[in-house]
């Protein structure tokens, strides 16, 4: 049995922002809502593969979302139903919805090994001049993200904020408005290896667009990642889309979809 695990966001779903930013041909189903506005969308013709993908092989969907944003998204509770997902950067595994009590077990002692959440938001919290901090929010008890003012937020502080959490043993990632938090412990290949390992799969497709995907991509037996991904900048050895946007996650399932039926031609 083959796998194809993938981030969500600006990997095959994207933001009215990432539409806007990229373009659009207009052929995009909304997928999510919040509060009653539209909060993301995908490409009919990304959704059609995926759901192919679905059906042949198990599609692991691989995100640093909560696992409360990871079920705000209405096409994989009705339409594309995955049996596994992986939410909060790996933190947590989803069977069927539910959480894998074993694997949140070894989280929770993997993350012994670190300083604790409370310490970490604390120090962050403390930098001087903090008027670039919108708002605070923990992620399902294992990581933190900050909502920032971006008109305040500078590529010094940025620096000075990923020396800071490097010095802690965690890792930072600025994802639009929101600045991530995750410690280094915890990543989504760790995740994926041992859903590979459970389920017993040979070919392992994997993709994504940020700095907390590149094990997760570099890992996967064949990985790749959108154009305009921020792994991408950091590391040019990666395969990559020849397209930005809305129009990369379309490569990225043909991709895949091509390499595993030439396996089994």
């Amino acid at each position: 049995m083959n796998a194809f695990a993938s981030d969500l966001d600006r990997t095959l779903i994207f933001s009215k922002r990432m539409l806007e930013e990229y373009g659009s041909d207009g052929n995009e189903e909304l997928i999510e809502l919040l509060d009653g506005k539209p909060i993301s969308y995908i490409s009919l013709k990304t959704k059609a593969i995926l759901k192919q993908i679905n059906e042949d092989m198990f599609f692991i969907p691989v995100t640093t979302r909560t696992i409360q944003q990871y079920k705000r998204i209405q096409l994989f509770q009705d339409d594309i139903v995955p049996q596994y997902a992986i939410t909060s950067n790996g933190g947590t595994i989803l069977k069927r919805g539910t959480v894998l009590k074993e694997w949140t077990l070894h989280v929770k002692g993997l993350l012994q090994n670190c300083p604790p959440l409370e310490e970490v938001i604390k120090k962050v919290a403390a930098i001087d001049d903090s008027k670039w901090i919108k708002k605070i929010k923990p992620g399902d008890h294992v990581f933190f993200y900050i909502i920032v003012h971006t008109e305040y937020f500078s590529d010094s502080r940025f620096i000075e904020l990923r020396t800071l959490s490097d010095h802690l043993g965690w890792k930072v990632s600025l994802q639009g408005r929101k600045l991530y938090f995750i410690p280094k412990i915890l990543n989504k290949w760790t995740a994926v290896h041992y859903l590979r390992y459970v389920l017993g799969v040979n070919e392992m497709y994997t993709a994504g667009d940020s700095i907390l995907d590149y094990e997760l991509i570099t890992n996967g037996t064949y990985g790749i990642a959108p154009l305009h991904g921020e792994v991408v900048d950091d590391s040019f050895t990666l395969n990559k889309t020849r397209e930005a946007g809305i129009k990369a996650s379309e490569e990225i399932v043909e991709s895949v979809q091509s390499r595993y039926r030439n396996i089994h031609m």
